[in-house]
């Protein structure tokens, strides 16, 4: 008879993870994702419409020529620097404001933005074609408002991915800890179960597992032993919860939308003009050849109109508020409402002055008396080692907004971690916008320098699926601890800023397959590494009370980036242009190693508990993961030296 150990006994073989779980995280994603596809659609298709708009109204992209539209610079400028400038409006106002309405309604938000703006700009399509004066304009409002809903989509859907899996570890958790107590329980009541088990067998082979019935449906698979049953139990929760961890890669899988939303676009653009181009084959008529552009146009913005209509009403219908925001908020009012503010002045008494030759009076060195029952207490009680705000701060905030004063603490206790996050998003949209240097050439590589309009939009949606490759590897390896988030961030930049670089250096040398190959690796990489990083890491180093806030602000910052980029990359050379975007891509990889610190294995309530203490001016008294060393960055390791602490 076969041998089987008696170190390990399954109450449930099929408690484990099953693949069976896999469809239904992929629907959630996809449907919460939806919000960014429809985003990305409409803004991907400005840039893909900008040929179709050159060849209706060519006199709003002729400087030259304002006999239709009185301002042409401004008639097609104003478009991209509209959208950029409510994207970033949105992302900070909007993260702000998501923090004090919730996820759900925040969200709501949002959609009702995008869908009205992509509804106005579907309608300019229709009733202004023949007014391009009026057209543009009306378009460049509609995606302002469009943008402002964009700039709140990041941070929200952003936290509320990562807000969904804590709550579903949590839970996780939770059973295997009262699993864990059964076992210990049933292990105290009957000494002998093992011993009963070995004569019969081994563990499968129970005959009367009555005990144990209570625990077989919702029981993991742990290993039991009569002597070590709290370290190997402990040992397969930690192999299990490895098993569990899917934080990153279900935020990713919902910012993978975005990728998608950019191929749909591409692909239906690419359709739509072989249809038009088989139509118009054998007509020559330059009228009836605008119509099928224009329709062209329609057709686009309608599409990505209706998904973004449908995101509002689902949202509307289906969309539940965080758990973990709700708890968090929860949390905090019982935790306000339990206190009173006070403020008790350091007593003054007088006393024998042994530098003086009378009585003098001396404020007697208990600052604690200075309490603040409040989550103003932050700044009291750390008055002790004198490297907090003076005791006229602390009065000076006394009773003001507490809303400002959080943020204080916030800037003082993670704004290094903020400036991380918005530093190297800033940085690597800079970088980005190398990517979109290289299309010209890689066009012409790829396609040939007489390429037609469909012969872009093919080329450019075999870029897309690339890039789109490049978000589903990132979501696959970036739970594992051997990558994590700022392995997979450094090697990102590193890599891509190599591709920027060889590009610059060797541009004039390249052959066209060597040109489409570094395209490509520059597409994929930077999907796959700082574009996927730098949205989930500050969903998840922040408190869940400023996670929305901080995710915009860093999220504001890469959209200036960009903005910068655009701007300054009109006054130098191309090759310049390809050296400054690989220099951005390696000083954004040494941030990330000073200021970012490791998350993949850390349980994010700890944060928000780590954030409460901070708040109730108890943060050296926090001991828990948070504070580990593997969990903080290079500078947070190190701050002992750079800063006072309390021993």
């Amino acid at each position: 008879m076969k041998e089987e150990p008696t170190t390990a006994y399954s109450f449930n073989e099929d408690a484990a993870p099953k693949d069976d779980d896999e469809p239904q995280k992929i629907t959630s994603a996809l449907w919460h994702g939806l919000g960014l596809f429809g985003e990305s659609y409409i803004l991907f298709s400005i840039g893909t419409l900008k040929p179709i708009w050159a060849t209706l109204y060519p006199a709003c992209f002729d400087e030259s020529d304002p006999s239709e539209c009185a301002h042409p610079y401004l008639s097609y400028k104003s478009i991209t620097y509209s959208v950029v400038s409510g994207v970033m409006i949105g992302m900070v106002l909007l993260g702000i404001l998501a923090n004090n309405m919730g996820r759900r309604r925040g969200s709501i938000l949002t959609a009702t933005l995008m869908a009205t703006g992509s509804i106005c700009m579907t309608l300019s399509s229709i009733l202004l074609s023949s007014q391009p004066s009026i057209l543009f304009p009306v378009m460049s409002l509609s995606l302002f408002v469009f943008g402002i809903g964009v700039g709140g989509e990041y941070p929200l859907s952003a936290s509320s991915a990562s807000e969904r899996a804590m709550a579903a570890m949590r839970k996780r958790r939770n059973e295997e800890a009262e699993h864990e107590g059964m076992v210990k329980r049933l292990l105290s009541e009957s000494p002998n179960m093992w011993q009963t088990l070995e004569e019969n067998g081994g563990a499968g082979a129970v005959t009367s597992p009555h005990t144990l019935t209570s625990v077989k449906s919702t029981a993991p698979a742990i290993p039991l032993s009569p002597t070590n049953t709290t370290n190997d139990t402990r040992n397969s929760l930690n192999l299990q919860n490895a098993r569990l961890r899917t934080r990153g890669r279900e935020v990713l899988m919902v910012f993978s939308m975005q990728g998608a939303g950019i191929f749909a676009n591409s692909l239906l653009l690419t359709f739509l003009l072989m249809i038009s181009r088989r139509n118009d084959k054998n007509d020559n008529n330059d009228d009836e050849f605008n119509l099928s552009l224009l329709n062209v146009w329609r057709i686009t913005y309608a599409v990505g109109t209706l998904i973004l209509v449908y995101v509002l009403v689902s949202r509307i219908i289906h969309l539940t508020e965080s758990e973990v925001w709700a708890h968090d908020r929860a949390e905090r009012e019982v935790q306000q409402s339990s206190k009173e503010i006070e403020f008790v002045p350091p007593k003054v008494e007088t006393v024998k002055s042994d530098k003086s030759d009378g009585n003098v009076p001396e404020i007697l060195p208990t600052m604690s008396q200075i309490t603040l029952g409040s989550q103003f207490d932050g700044l009291g009680s750390t008055n002790l080692d004198g490297c907090q705000a003076v005791p006229a701060v602390v009065e000076k905030f006394k009773g003001k907004d507490s809303k400002t004063f959080k943020i204080i603490l916030l800037l003082q206790h993670y704004g290094v971690r903020l400036f991380g996050t918005s530093m190297t998003w800033l940085l690597w949209d800079i970088a980005f916008y190398g990517n979109k240097l290289f299309q010209s050439s890689f066009l012409i590589a790829l396609t040939g320098e007489d390429a037609t309009l469909l012969d872009i939009t093919g080329a450019s949606a075999i870029n897309a699926f690339v890039a789109l490759l490049g978000y589903y590897v990132a979501a696959a390896i970036i739970d594992d601890p051997d990558v994590g988030r700022l392995t997979l961030q450094q090697l990102g930049f590193i890599i891509s800023g190599t591709l920027f670089l060889l590009c610059g250096c060797l541009n004039e040398r390249l052959s066209s397959t060597w040109l489409v190959i570094i395209y490509f690796g520059s597409s994929f990489f930077g999907q796959c590494g700082p574009n996927c990083t730098t949205f989930l890491i500050p969903a998840e180093i922040f408190p869940t009370e400023m996670r929305t806030t901080c995710h915009g602000m860093s999220a504001s910052a890469g959209k200036l980036g960009a903005l910068i980029a655009s701007i300054m990359f009109n006054f130098v050379s191309e090759k310049g242009l390809f050296l400054f975007s690989g220099y951005a891509s390696f000083i954004a990889c040494c941030i990330t190693f000073m200021t970012i610190p490791e998350t993949t294995t850390l349980d994010l309530y700890e944060i928000d508990k780590q954030w409460r203490m901070i708040l109730d001016g108890k943060k050296f008294e926090y001991e828990g993961p948070a504070s580990d060393p593997k969990h903080l960055s290079f500078y947070e390791r190190n701050q002992n030296e750079l800063c006072c602490r309390r021993e």
